[in-house]
């Protein structure tokens, strides 16, 4: 076996022992609350663990030969239901290496659109809550993750990055930390991925551009830039022309070349993005380029747009806002 599956099942001689190793093992699945419920992992509103594709990436993808795909397989299979219309994480194996503490989790999407995690906030947590290590992961580079589908995946959390090492025999459980909630003045300036000198060039790029009109929302993009590792950074302005503080949710984004065909076209979510009544915020978005549908692109030649959102109804005005078609097209 490889060295992910090295000490995994490596001693057991049938599909039983496995089955019961794989529920000893198993943790408790978090959400990372794309589908708005409060409390998703209440609801009773499942898929099958087997309705999602598995799919191997990075690490995984060259490296395991049959037998060890299989296996992998069948413990994808064992899992129990995902909430429908999340994205859940549930930690499947955890094992103390010279290195660190390794934790082996199924990234499963239960949703109809592609989902493209960029930084995850993670922790370790003994069984009494007492927090011993966090860690933020940069997810860009492993891609989307696709539509009513499943992907292993491993987090390291390394010796040096612990705030307190317990004791080998303790077990520990992986947890999602929700980003915080910034107050109104600090989120109404706090614009992802730009430096304070872009924010204030893209601010002033989108009010002049095009002013807010009172009872407009909308979302437009701004420019297209080059992005790490040969991807894109494409900026977006989020206007809110109306008399409220709207929070944005989802952000689909459509990239095209010169021929109108498509480069790439990612679904983000998002957390706690809020703008405040009769006012606009800019935000950076950076698209892999391991999600790109052609290869040697121009960026000079690109265009890109959001294409129209649902908006969600709610007695918190949380809403992904209605934008026609055209909208935000790059020129």
């Amino acid at each position: 076996m490889s060295w992910l599956l090295e000490n995994w099942f490596g001693s057991k001689e049938s599909l039983e022992q496995v089955r019961e190793d794989i529920h000893e093992n198993l943790h408790r699945e978090f959400y990372l609350g794309v589908s708005g419920l409060d409390n998703p992992q209440q609801s009773a509103n499942r898929v099958d663990s087997k309705e999602l594709f598995l799919v191997m990436n990075g690490p995984w993808e060259n490296q395991l030969d049959d037998a060890e795909q299989e296996l992998l397989q069948y413990a994808h299979d064992e899992m129990p239901p995902v909430v429908r219309n999340e994205v859940g994480i549930i930690p499947f194996f955890t094992q103390v290496t010279n290195d660190g503490y390794l934790v082996l989790v199924y990234i499963r999407n239960a949703t109809d659109r592609s989902v493209l995690l960029q930084k995850l906030p993670l922790t370790l947590v003994t069984e009494d809550g007492e927090e011993v290590a966090k860690k933020t992961f940069d997810l860009i580079s492993s891609g989307p993750v696709g539509e009513m589908s499943s992907r292993p995946m491993e987090f390291m959390f390394r010796w040096d990055e612990f705030d307190r090492i317990p004791e080998k025999e303790i077990p520990l459980m992986l947890t999602f930390i929700k980003p915080k909630k910034h107050g109104v003045e600090d989120n109404q300036n706090y614009n992802w991925g730009l430096s304070a000198d872009e924010s204030e060039q893209y601010l002033q790029q989108a009010e002049e551009k095009n002013p807010i009109a009172e009872g407009e929302v909308d979302l437009q993009v701004l420019d297209i830039k080059p992005g790490e590792d040969n991807g894109l950074k494409v900026i977006v302005a989020f206007r809110n022309g109306l008399g409220k503080r709207l929070e944005f949710t989802e952000v689909p984004i459509i990239v095209h070349d010169k021929a109108g065909d498509t480069v790439a076209r990612v679904h983000f979510t998002l957390e706690n993005m809020k703008v405040e009544a009769n006012s606009h915020r800019v935000w950076a978005f950076d698209i892999p380029s391991s999600s790109f549908k052609k290869e040697a692109v121009n960026i000079a030649e690109l265009t890109a747009f959001i294409p129209k959102a649902q908006q969600r109804k709610k007695e918190i005005a949380q809403v992904a806002p209605e934008v026609e078609d055209n909208k935000g097209l790059l020129q």
